[in-house]
């Protein structure tokens, strides 16, 4: 993808210009990328890798969309990105009966674009894992998101009323998803608290400073 950046004699408007069409040029990148991943993955002749280009194809969809919502936005709204992947975990969820609800609570509107685009990322992961492996086959259920804020920290909660998650070698919840959650939200100075025992509540918190 290609980068511009800001010359340090630019002027502040100059500047948001410059970078209002670098988000512009990513998102259509992204899209781009989202096309190929749907072409490969219905030519893909074997079910391993049909449903490992379907999840990626399903994780750069996002990553498009919270770009894209930079773009159509002058603020990096975290709720506005949550909101749109949650409209994305629908076309999983409602076919199985599953609900996926979103609710914020002080959610502030100037948290930096890159945290916004990894806890929106982590959000789907931890979500997507819940529809596929929480859920048996015919049982209904939902998946309950929740954004606040304190002095010092992003708080998002993810949950369901699935199945417990076990944290072991065998459990498939506890997988790539997880272990790209970690790295998501390790790089922008967060940490994941993950369930223990039989609970099913995972936590994500990101400073609000640097």
């Amino acid at each position: 993808m290609s980068e511009l950046r800001p010359s340090p004699a630019m002027t502040p408007d100059a500047a948001d210009l410059l970078l209002g069409e670098t988000n512009h040029r990513c998102a259509n990148d992204l899209q781009l990328v989202v096309s190929l991943l749907s072409l490969q993955s219905r030519r893909a002749t074997s079910t391993e890798a049909r449903q490992a280009l379907q999840d990626t194809l399903e994780r750069v969809s996002i990553l498009a969309r919270a770009r894209a919502s930079l773009v159509r936005h002058d603020e990096a709204a975290l709720d506005t990105a949550i909101r749109e992947a949650c409209e994305a975990l629908h076309a999983q969820a409602e076919p199985r009966g599953i609900l996926v609800s979103a609710k914020f609570c002080n959610c502030p509107p100037d948290i930096p674009p890159e945290k916004v685009i990894a806890i929106t990322l982590a959000v789907n992961e931890l979500a997507t894992n819940a529809i596929k492996h929480a859920f048996v086959e015919g049982a209904v259920g939902r998946i309950d998101i929740s954004v606040e804020t304190d002095n010092q920290f992003v708080i998002v909660t993810v949950d369901d009323d699935g199945l417990p998650f076990a944290e072991n070698a065998h459990d498939n919840r506890s997988g790539l998803g997880l272990g790209l959650v970690d790295r998501l939200i390790t790089s922008i100075g967060g940490r994941v608290i993950k369930p223990r025992e039989r609970s099913k509540v995972f936590k994500l918190l990101v400073p609000l400073q640097d």
